[in-house]
């Protein structure tokens, strides 16, 4: 066993979604602690079961999970077989979870609004977010909206659909000038700091 990777997984992730990867939840948090592998959707565990790192390798309950490799200290990808199709390969990407900087209490960040128009991003929170015209269009049924959800230390933006939770990005820091999301690229450097407007 290598113990240096062993422990390094210790911690809460998330599960990054990569590309035309289907998700089912589409929420994945992931813990490792003390040998267990606890696998929930952030409202409700979905698994827990024993795992074992052997090489770079990870076995749940002695059946083999996949491969990983470390990107960094807080980020691995890990290589399996697509259940449904034995030809197709997934690259899953974790991103560890860590405390989101702030001296805001909830209600104060949910009263902030911040935007980046070169990634033509806003974040505002508890309001519709979809284009009034697109709305129009489909009578009411293409909402969009983010709420604030606060999991342990790590606040996150969950992002709604049409009413269902499509994705959640966690904040490394948030203040009063600016917002720090994480978790969501494949890119260096990982991470979108965006201002408040």
């Amino acid at each position: 066993m290598n113990l240096s990777f062993g422990q390094n997984f210790e911690g809460k992730w998330i599960l990054n979604k990569n590309g035309d990867t289907y998700l089912v939840p589409k929420i994945n948090l992931f813990e490792f602690e003390n040998g267990k592998l606890i696998s929930s959707d952030i409202e409700k565990i979905i698994f827990s079961h024993n795992y074992n790192i052997i090489e770079n390798e990870i076995f749940v309950e002695n059946n083999y999970f996949g491969s990983f490799k470390f990107i960094n200290e807080n980020r691995f990808t890990l290589f399996k077989k697509d259940e449904k199709d034995e030809k197709r390969k997934l690259e899953l990407d974790f991103v560890r979870l860590e405390k989101t900087e702030t001296e805001l209490t909830q209600t104060e960040i949910e009263k902030l609004t911040f935007e980046d128009t070169n990634y033509n991003l806003k974040i505002a929170f508890n309001v519709e977010l979809q284009k009034p015209e697109i709305l129009q269009i489909f009578k009411g049924k293409a909402t969009k909206k983010m709420l604030l959800k606060k999991v342990d230390e790590t606040y996150f933006i969950q992002n709604f659909e049409d009413g269902e939770l499509d994705s959640i990005i966690p904040i490394r820091k948030v203040n009063s000038e600016c917002i720090e999301i994480y978790g969501f690229s494949r890119e260096e450097p990982y991470s979108l700091t965006i201002k408040r407007i």
